[in-house]
């Protein structure tokens, strides 16, 4: 339930409700109005909170219904948004199409989980959850990044290449996950190929993140919160290939303490850091405020890098790190993830409750 909540959750109820209000400006149609969403987002949240008290009684039947009215309404307003852009004088946007169709995988692979989850398939489960966030989830943030960034811009190392060069290793982690999962032979040799890309990608992030042409850019209070997730990107990256290198020596178990560290750098990491400045920054300047990024967020983009740093030590298997100091880190984690949480609400909740009627 952790994972679904975290990966498949609350993360595509913001991404469709920005998609809804933003793909039809890039495609040059009319817009969306947003009270025409509320029933959208009240179904969808109500059905994620209806899942985890279910799953917390047991009902393990009815948090899959739950997840699976949120699965069919994102899967509907995903789909609408796709057909939109084949409507006839849209504007062609390959970032537009891109985006809705990973919000329609996302629909997908939450009714997969639910289906999962009522007949009790955990390995099923945990792969379809899997699958949602690496190729759905990390898929349209990526591709938003390029079109809202500076960063994986068409003049970045390699070129060009980048931006498909993330959504390839995305799709080969979810690939030797699988296989993984369901016990498939992989030859070490596809291992080591593998190392080799995610190390190619990880510097080529890195090279693109620190390229001078974006100093001044990166001067930007904005666009350094980005940039920083930008880093947690690349060293997910970089904790995957040392993963893949150590299943090519057959250490499965060392493995799976460095793939968890991966996994939290690219949700905690990369997706928090950039969701956390993207939906302050749109509550900042939907209700009048012209300064975007305060102290206040400052401080909670602060707090999310250590959870992010404490939950990656909590994962890495490494002898110099004592038991206690991994459960340490776990509880560090947990309480500066939950202060981020409750600092946003008493921060911006009053003025998204403040703004009721607008």
């Amino acid at each position: 339930m952790h994972g679904l909540l975290m990966s498949l959750g609350f993360m595509p109820i913001f991404m469709i409700g920005f998609a809804l209000t933003s793909l039809p400006r890039w495609l040059d149609q009319p817009q969306i109005e947003a009270r025409s969403l509320r029933w959208a987002a009240v179904s969808m949240s109500l059905a994620w909170l209806g899942a985890l008290v279910a799953d917390v009684q047991g009902w393990r039947e009815m948090a899959g219904l739950a997840i699976a009215v949120s699965g069919g309404t994102l899967s509907l307003l995903a789909g609408s948004l796709l057909i939109r852009c084949r409507w006839p004088g849209a504007r062609s946007s390959f970032h537009a199409r891109g985006i809705s169709i990973g919000l329609v995988w996302i629909g997908l692979c939450q009714l997969g989980a639910a289906q999962a989850l009522r007949t009790q398939q955990m390995d099923w489960l945990q792969t379809v959850q899997f699958l949602g966030l690496e190729l759905g989830v990390g898929g349209v943030f990526v591709l938003a990044l390029q079109r809202l960034t500076p960063f994986v811009h068409e003049q970045a190392w390699p070129r060009p290449g980048l931006l498909g060069g993330l959504l390839l290793c995305l799709l080969l982690r979810c690939a030797l996950y699988s296989a993984e999962r369901w016990a498939w032979s992989v030859p070490p040799f596809l291992h080591a190929l593998a190392v080799f890309l995610l190390l190619a990608i990880a510097v080529g992030v890195w090279r693109d993140a620190r390229d001078p042409a974006l100093a001044v850019a990166r001067r930007a209070p904005l666009v350094a919160q980005f940039y920083l997730g930008y880093l947690w990107l690349s060293l997910c990256m970089g904790l995957e290939a040392v993963a893949q290198w150590l299943l090519a020596l057959g250490s499965i178990e060392l493995a799976q303490g460095w793939r968890m560290a991966s996994l939290h750098a690219l949700t905690l990491g990369f997706m928090g850091t950039i969701l956390l400045a993207m939906v302050s920054r749109v509550t900042a300047l939907k209700w009048g405020r012209s300064l975007a990024v305060d102290r206040g967020l400052v401080v909670m983009q602060a707090l999310l890098q250590l959870t992010t740093l404490a939950r990656i030590l909590a994962s890495l298997p490494l002898e110099a790190l004592a038991v206690g100091f991994r459960e340490g880190s776990l509880r560090i984690a947990a309480l500066s993830f939950a202060s981020v949480a409750l600092a946003w609400l008493s921060r911006y909740g009053p003025w998204l409750f403040a703004a009721k009627g607008r």
